[in-house]
């Protein structure tokens, strides 16, 4: 038998017709059932079963470096990703066997992300990244089988908050107090084009051009937006003097990660006394240029085109209406 000690486990690996065989066991019995079992198989000309097939022990940090290059890398979401697997490594340890990962496992994660005051969305976008690892692994038999996920809170994704004329105002207005200038035109910026920050950090200078029907407008590569397909925003005036400040940079906001953005916006809540707010967050810019763009043109395509996103559904939660909007219906129905 070729079984052999491999630290707080038993290896069982050897050879047949030119095929490894390699698996891990608590026990050195276990491993010693195997090879007889997989052994006594193939001498009957049986089929060898999923979880009789060669299998590699992979670490966490192998295991989620082979997923990156294969899922994750190059894409829009890739830096998202790479946060997530940094604190998931961070809480298993980079050394743990993949494969030894279970749904116990994954509810002490869980747990730990709840005591940290990760939000129930960012906590789901964590376990995203867990399935799709994991899932992914599987498909490749780089691990023995999928890993049991446990069912998560609920989220209500639909904000019913947006930045008013008013709070834009004041947020601007101590940005200008506290020499925020930089800060101040991405902001603007933001609100404005309705990107998300991570398709913002991508862009460069050069994807600014003129359009003749449309005026200025930013277009934006397939690689650099979240559904990975292209498109192209005009620009408003205030859009245009934000992106004439700063074009010379190359990678016009590239310099706003998600660590920056947070010491700004930290202080821009205390100053306007959202510090206990959890809603009020600098993503709001997103959620105010697609709740303007429904409640100022009426119209649902239009802002699904101007957002990118895939579905209507996706936009339909931005058609927050105000008491404007209410208003406008009136004299519309007055009009009868």
């Amino acid at each position: 038998m070729t079984t052999r000690k491999n630290g707080n486990k038993f290896l069982a690996d050897f050879m047949v017709n030119n095929t490894r065989y390699r698996k891990q066991f608590n026990s050195e019995i276990e491993a010693k059932e195997y090879e007889t079992k997989v052994r006594a198989k193939l001498h009957r000309g049986e089929r060898i079963d999923r979880d009789d097939k060669t299998l590699e022990p992979m670490t966490i940090s192998q295991m989620f470096g082979k997923v990156v290059l294969n899922v994750w890398q190059g894409k829009a979401n890739e830096p998202t990703a790479l946060q997530h697997i940094s604190m998931i490594k961070r809480f298993f340890g980079p050394n743990r066997l993949a494969h030894t990962i279970d749904i116990n496992d994954l509810d002490n994660f869980y747990l730990h992300c709840k005591e940290l005051g990760n939000s129930p969305a960012t906590i789901r976008l964590k376990f995203a990244t867990i399935s799709r690892a994991f899932g992914f692994a599987f498909s490749r038999n780089w691990i023995p089988k999928k890993v049991l996920m446990p069912k998560l809170e609920k989220v209500n994704n639909e904000r019913s908050v947006y930045f008013s004329d008013e709070e834009e105002a004041d947020i601007l207005e101590y940005l200008e107090e506290i020499g925020e200038h930089y800060f101040a035109d991405f902001f603007m910026w933001q609100i404005d084009t309705g990107m998300r920050p991570s398709e913002a950090r991508r862009i460069s200078a050069d994807q600014v051009r003129h359009d003749d029907y449309l005026g200025y407008v930013v277009e934006l590569k397939a690689g650099e937006t979240k559904n990975t397909e292209p498109r192209k925003i005009p620009l408003t005036r205030r859009a245009y003097i934000a992106y004439r400040n700063h074009y010379k940079k190359g990678k016009m906001w590239e310099h706003w990660t998600k660590d920056r953005i947070r010491t700004v916006w930290d202080k821009v809540k205390k100053a306007l006394g959202k510090e206990k707010d959890r809603n009020f967050i600098f993503y709001l810019c997103r959620h105010t240029c697609g709740s303007r763009l429904v409640q100022r043109t009426g119209n649902i395509a239009l802002t699904k085109k101007w957002l990118g996103h895939k579905r209507i559904e996706q936009t339909l939660r931005y058609a927050h209406l105000n008491d404007h909007s209410l208003l406008s219906g009136l004299k519309v129905l007055e009009l009868c």
